[in-house]
């Protein structure tokens, strides 16, 4: 295992998860806007730091396995300033939540408990006594099995799925209830819509997870975790499903010259960037969504 650094620590236990929720809050802007005309602080900063506590709360966890190392002195020395950052972000998420309807709290706590039980092994025990007693001794040999620890990371494509639903339809839950907007939102904000906006999310979010897992693919595959890319066995096809289903909500959104701009974007990342890319470098497909958001808002501010 690689010696924790001060600077590798910071990156990874700060810097990362502000890069990350940076992606939500202009993905949650969009949102806003589109619903009801203007941006409403309350699901931005909502999504926004429910990113940072779990991906910073996550990559502490991964950190803090290493005391022992040669790193331990660095990661005692800055393990306070880290918990510290955790506890600003989630007094602003409190903060936040407090002044939103219920519903945001119980959309916040639904779509952000997956990302914190990620790698934690979930005992089933409890389940297979009571499945026991109800069906019979007779099932004991298959109550054993259930008493075997659960990792949602272990599951098939889990990690695709949730990672394109929680940052598309999740944030748009959330953003919704926060703002109690009707379900057809009567804002006009072309060339946008929110079924397209959800759908382009969720199929950008997803391609983004992928590609980290292609950038992944060794150690994964030698670890044994079931990603898309190990699951095909093959980085070509990975790129070609990719491509497929870029270009076919590029065709279909194809009046929106921003999802079309995003879309060719993430298509052009899917075959330059690859295993031995430079981890820096995937942060462009983080925010092949972010890049053209943020142009829509600069051309719409100036009138363009």
């Amino acid at each position: 295992m690689a010696t924790t650094t001060a600077s590798s620590f910071i990156s990874s236990v700060i810097l990362q998860p502000i890069i990350v929720a940076i992606s939500s809050a202009v993905y949650s802007s969009l949102l806003s806007y589109e619903m009801v005309g203007n941006l409403d602080w309350r699901p931005i900063v909502i999504c926004a730091t429910s990113d940072v506590l779990v991906i910073a709360a996550d990559h502490l966890k991964d950190q803090e396995v290493v005391i022992g190392t040669r790193g331990a002195a660095v990661i005692k020395r800055f393990t306070p300033l880290a918990r510290i950052f955790l506890a600003l972000n989630a007094s602003l998420l409190v903060a936040a939540l407090s002044l939103s309807p219920p519903k945001a709290t119980l959309f916040t706590a639904i779509f952000t408990s997956p990302a914190f039980l990620w790698t934690t092994p979930l005992d089933v025990s409890r389940i297979g006594t009571m499945l026991k007693r109800l069906i019979g001794a007779n099932y004991s040999q298959e109550m054993d099995k259930a008493r075997k620890p659960f990792i949602i990371k272990r599951v098939p494509g889990m990690k695709a799925f949730f990672s394109g639903t929680i940052r598309s339809c999740g944030v748009f839950l959330v953003v919704h209830s926060a703002l109690q907007s009707p379900w057809k939102s009567t804002h006009n904000a072309l060339p946008w819509t929110i079924a397209e906006t959800l759908v382009w999310s969720m199929v950008n979010r997803t391609g983004h997870c992928i590609m980290s897992d292609v950038r992944d693919y060794d150690e994964d595959k030698e670890a044994g975790v079931p990603t898309i890319p190990v699951l095909l066995d093959s980085l070509l096809k990975t790129r070609m499903i990719l491509t497929v289903v870029h270009a076919a909500v590029l065709t279909a959104f194809r009046h929106n010259p921003f999802i079309v701009a995003s879309s060719c974007f993430a298509i052009a990342l899917v075959w330059i960037l690859g295993k031995d890319t430079p981890k820096p470098y995937f942060r462009l497909s983080l925010h092949s969504q972010s890049i053209f958001i943020v142009t829509y808002a600069v051309l719409l501010t100036f009138g363009l």
